[in-house]
This record gives C-alpha cells, sequence and structure tokens, in this order.
C-alpha cells in the first residue's frame, strides 16, 4: 500500500499518531460506525506483522494511546488464508476499517491493488451494510 501512496509507514511505536484507531485482533472492543470520527481525526492504523508474532506485537501497541478495535468476522480472500475468518492480511484489515467508517472509495482503491481484493470486497458486502 505504501508503495501506491496509500498509507505511511511507521518504523518505530514512538512515530505512531496519538489518536486514532489500532486495528488490533485481541482487543475487546468491536470496530463500528461510531467510530468513524476517531479514524477521521487520528487515523487507522494497521500492523503489519505475522500472525506467529501477531500476541507479542499488539501487547506492545497496548502502551500507546491508540484505541484498539478488533473487526468483525470478516472473510479473506487473499490466497494464503482465504476463507480462513479472521486471518487478514493487514491491507484487508484497513480495507474493512475504512468501509465501517464510511470510507468506500479508500477501501476500494486500496483493494484494487489485489487481484483478490475485488472478491474480498464483494464477499463481505453485506458486513458493511
Amino acid at each position: 500500500m505504501e508503495r501506491f501512496g496509500l498509507s505511511r509507514n511507521y518504523s518505530s511505536l514512538r512515530t505512531l499518531p496519538l489518536q486514532g484507531i489500532v486495528l488490533d485482533p485481541f482487543s475487546e472492543r468491536v470496530l463500528s460506525n461510531s467510530d468513524s470520527i476517531l479514524a477521521e481525526v487520528g487515523g487507522i492504523v494497521g500492523v503489519d506483522c505475522s500472525w506467529n508474532m501477531a500476541e507479542a506485537t499488539f501487547s506492545k501497541l497496548k502502551l500507546m494511546g491508540l484505541e484498539p478495535r478488533k473487526l468483525p468476522d470478516v472473510i479473506p480472500a487473499n490466497p494464503v488464508n482465504s476463507g480462513k475468518i479472521g486471518k487478514l492480511t493487514t491491507a484487508e484489515a484497513i480495507a474493512s476499517a475504512l468501509m465501517f467508517c464510511h470510507q468506500k472509495e479508500q477501501a476500494v482503491e486500496i483493494m484494487s491493488i489485489f487481484k483478490w481484493g475485488p472478491a474480498f470486497l464483494e464477499m463481505n458486502s453485506s458486513i458493511w451494510k
């Protein structure tokens, strides 16, 4: 996404935004339409890490001040985890969050990078309504 100018890469936790949402699969709070304002003000942070390292990585983020949210049951279309509910790529997670926060154009733009992107949006379209 960064290569296409659709995201920013933060190489250090200290450089993350002070406000906004971090997509955290271990959060107790589920992302909803009511989080739109928070996303607009501070942005949406997706963490690109291996699922094997996810728990340790997200425990470090709890100290950063961003609001953690998990996504509802979204079905991935990426070739590695296709059909495995919740095992999303960072791009799928960000696109899902954008759809929940009424930013459909941005979500479609991100998913257009991937061959499987349109299928992802189509198979989950009922979730975002």
